[in-house]
């Protein structure tokens, strides 16, 4: 690739490299009164208080690619779509007919984020900051691998390069990466950060005055390496690595996951007696949330309008496909199954108990049955809106995944079912000895007894929304249709994905990525297609719709490098 492409894609950056990565603008991330201002006349950043005020220019960007993030990831696959109020905008991503200037697409943004790393890389001085230097590399390092994948899935390929552009005349290397060449390089970029095993990873501004930013504690906004690693190895399909680097996460952030649920009253289930799966989103916590993209109602730029979106203007809405998977869930009161209720983190009624509610119709456009997604209005942290791009039950249905890849269904089945911790790992009923055996990240508390404190407190994800899933006999590892185990566990794990983390970003990239495991381009296909062909104004029937999407390379959306 010339340079003539990469400046195009930064064009006008010359204007925004000088507000954005200008100290002064920086600081506008969350707070008005600080006013400092460093130019980039070649300083280096020698003092915490100028690294922070550049990170800050780093996490703005990161604001603004929020929107985008959800309405691409979410928008594409089969849990939301278009309703008759949304913009021409979004009927294009949901049809994928989008072209460059839609206003929903990032490339742009992340490659101005990607230049910022660059920059902040490049000009911190390690004879000055010493260890926190460190720190900051490795952060910039980290949002920059995540920026790179980002282009690199939606758009088809990433052009990669670490030197800062600050003008007209710079010339950098640039190649053009597809995914699979990408992540080899996106590795041996992180390794070198990589904290040993039982290490705990250092963040920057952990401590000190810059360890709170507004109402958010500023660790909650940074990506550890480990995390993204993992991601990385399971786009290479490196499954075992992929399951270390996550439970050690767990370890290194006490992530768990808590019985924080919706439940009827009794097995009549006559009405909701406990309604807190909600109170997760409500604050940051260390054993909960581990990387948020924060807004900020300040600054216009920093603003979000996922909230209205989903549900006041209601222009995206949950889609049949979606309701359909929260309802052929089967709800156990005890031991007696209630077929018909579903899984409550939907409860798609009147009340906002859950992630979406069928509200009543507000003009003549509108049914009753609309499904308007009530979930961001509830994704605040003091106030100020986030969207959560990993939290504990996303790493743990992550391990899941990777671990039921390496054979060991039944422990991948029991993150669901059971809930990972040391009574759950003894009991021969519910995973096999040779399950945690085979592998040192395996253990719960079962091996290592002072591990047990760690892990007591996990429950089934599945009882969430299910109730008392490990008595519920029909929630099993079903091998009795000729699907095998691994695939059948699989497609329970896709599923929870929906029932946990639906409308959260990333439900297109995990159908790629299954799509990825089974080489099958039609797993991603036939469920989009399922979804595509009952919108209103739809240009394809199922069958066109799965042809189309079965070429992969339809699933990008248009990228400006390709002018």
């Amino acid at each position: 690739m010339d340079m003539k492409k990469i400046k195009y894609l930064l064009s006008a950056f010359t204007v925004s490299c000088a507000m954005v990565l200008s100290l002064g603008a920086c600081s506008d991330y969350f707070d008005p009164e600080l006013t400092g201002v460093v130019g980039i006349d070649n300083r280096t950043i020698q003092q915490e208080r100028d690294a922070f005020y550049q990170m800050n220019g780093i996490l703005q960007l990161m604001q603004q690619i929020g929107d985008g993030y959800v309405v691409a990831g979410e928008l594409r696959s089969d849990l939301v779509s278009q309703t008759a109020n949304s913009s021409q905008d979004l009927r294009d991503i949901e049809f994928f007919s989008a072209d460059s200037t839609n206003s929903y697409l990032i490339e742009r943004k992340l490659y101005e984020l990607v230049n910022n790393c660059n920059y902040l890389i490049s000009a911190v001085d390690h004879d000055y900051m010493g260890a926190k230097a460190d720190t900051l590399v490795a952060q910039s390092t980290c949002i920059r691998s995540w920026a790179f994948m980002q282009l690199a899935l939606d758009y088809g390929h990433a052009y990669y390069y670490t030197d800062p552009v600050l003008s007209d005349d710079d010339e950098v290397e640039v190649q053009k990466l597809g995914v699979d060449q990408l992540v080899d390089v996106l590795i041996a970029d992180l390794l070198p950060y990589l904290p040993a095993d039982g290490v705990s990873e250092r963040l920057p501004f952990s401590t000190g005055q810059y360890a709170t930013i507004n109402s958010y504690a500023t660790s909650y906004l940074f990506i550890p390496v480990r995390y993204m690693l993992a991601e990385l190895y399971m786009w290479k399909e490196n499954f075992a690595e992929a399951a270390r680097l996550y439970y050690q996460l767990m370890l290194d952030r006490k992530l768990t996951t808590p019985l924080v649920h919706n439940r009827w009253r009794n097995s009549q289930c006559t009405d909701i007696n406990i309604h807190n799966w909600n109170s997760q989103f409500s604050s940051l916590s260390s054993n909960n949330q581990l990387f948020v993209i924060p807004f900020s109602s300040d600054f216009v730029s920093g603003q979000t309008r996922l909230p209205q979106l989903f549900d006041s203007e209601f222009q995206l809405s949950a889609s049949t496909q979606c309701h359909s998977i929260f309802q052929s869930q089967t709800y156990s009161a005890d031991i007696t199954v209630v077929s018909t209720r579903g899984d409550l983190r939907g409860y798609p009624l009147t009340t906002d108990y859950g992630c979406y509610v069928m509200r009543t119709a507000k003009s003549t456009d509108e049914v009753p049955t609309d499904a308007h997604v009530v979930k961001y209005n509830n994704l605040k942290a003091s106030g100020s809106s986030y969207v959560p791009v990993a939290r504990a039950a996303k790493i743990y249905l992550r391990y899941a995944e990777a671990v039921n890849r390496l054979g060991l269904h039944q422990l991948a089945f029991a993150v669901l079912k059971y809930g990972l911790n040391a009574t759950t790992m003894l009991n021969t009923n519910y995973v096999g000895k040779t399950d945690y055996t085979a592998y040192p990240f395996t253990d719960f508390g079962q091996v290592n007894l002072t591990l047990a404190s760690t892990f007591n407190g996990n429950e089934p994800l599945h009882s969430r929304g299910c109730g008392d899933s490990y008595k519920n006999s029909t929630f099993a590892i079903d091998t009795n249709t000729g699907i095998d185990s691994l695939t059948d566990v699989e497609n329970k794990i896709m599923d929870e994905y929906v029932l946990e983390c639906a409308f959260e970003g990333g439900r297109f990239h995990d159908l790629m990525r299954i799509s990825q495991y089974r080489r099958s381009p039609k797993y991603l296909a036939e469920k989009v297609a399922a979804k595509l062909a009952t919108v209103s104004g739809t240009p394809l029937d199922v069958a066109g719709w799965t042809s189309y999407l079965e070429n992969k390379e339809n699933w990008y959306l248009p990228s400006r490098s390709r002018r």
